[in-house]
């Protein structure tokens, strides 16, 4: 199964990073997340689809730069 791991930062209290990987069954997939997750930090995970996940991730990317070409172009 694909998962992905959110890390949070307890100080700012924004997402730090994101890691997807793979595991052979939950318990697994809870140490990977744990060990993934430094210090000062806090960590969820959570079972994906990796080929949608990517897929949305990235015209998720896409939408927010077109929206910030469209606000600088309007600055103009």
């Amino acid at each position: 199964m694909d998962y992905v791991v959110k890390i949070w930062d307890l100080s700012a209290g924004n997402l730090r990073k994101e890691i997807i990987y793979s595991s052979q069954d939950e318990i697994k997939a809870m140490q990977q997340a744990s060990a993934a997750t430094p210090d000062g930090c806090r960590s969820t995970y959570e079972v994906i689809n990796k080929e949608h996940y990517e897929k949305e991730k990235t015209e998720t990317k896409e939408k927010s730069k077109d929206q910030n070409q469209d606000f600088w172009e309007e600055k103009k």
